[in-house]
């Protein structure tokens, strides 16, 4: 028996749209993961009323440590640059770009997907947009594990170009220890609610 969870047709079509919005959103978060790992240190930047500018800074893959030291030191900056420029050191950092922003690109587009289906009129929504949150979930808890690792390898990555007094390799739990308790969060929901379904549809079969 479907199970019997649906939205009303208003709260349906917001899910919709919410949907594209954050699949949109991820499709953007996707296009400049590709543009970091192709180009080391690629940023945006929009200020004011002025238009956007890409950029592509090296010094901004170091920790904050290094580069308040490389002020001081001008010279150090093309020298970064050089071994960032070498081929085994640019894939590392591509690598570590697709391991740090990929999960957060799996993790909007579960959103959509999780968004669409809600959206949906009928039946069997809620069955539909279960394993979605779940895949969400795990990619939350993957983005949050991965994060800190990613920068920590990054300034190992660079460790030898980084100035003597400024060398450090930094490990902050600040976002990803939150991150973590609310994608546990997130798949504890997501697998009591499928439970409560699957009940419905065990109780259904002896009625």
């Amino acid at each position: 028996m479907p199970d019997s969870y649906s939205l009303p047709p208003r709260r349906a079509r917001i899910c919709r749209v919410a949907s594209l919005t954050v699949l949109i959103v991820a499709l953007l978060w996707a296009m400049a993961m590709i543009a970091q790992a192709a180009l080391p240190g690629w940023t945006i930047s929009c200020e004011g009323e002025r238009s956007c500018v890409q950029t592509s800074e090296v010094t901004i893959l170091l920790p904050e440590r290094a580069r308040s030291s490389m002020r001081h030191e001008p010279d150090a900056l093309g020298e970064v640059a050089a071994y960032a420029g070498r081929p085994m050191i640019r894939l590392g950092l591509a690598l570590l770009v697709l391991m740090r922003e990929g999960p957060m690109v799996l993790l909007l587009l579960a959103i959509g997907v999780t968004l669409s289906r809600l959206g949906r009129l009928g039946h069997q929504v809620l069955a539909g947009a279960l394993p979605w949150l779940r895949r969400g979930a795990l990619a939350g808890l993957l983005w949050a594990i991965a994060q800190p690792l990613a920068d920590a390898g990054r300034a190992i990555l660079l460790f030898p170009v980084m100035p003597s007094a400024g060398r450090s390799i930094p490990l902050d739990l600040t976002i990803a220890g939150p991150a973590l308790l609310l994608a546990v969060a997130a798949y504890a929901v997501a697998w009591a609610l499928d439970a409560g379904v699957q009940a419905e549809r065990d109780l259904a079969t002896f009625v």
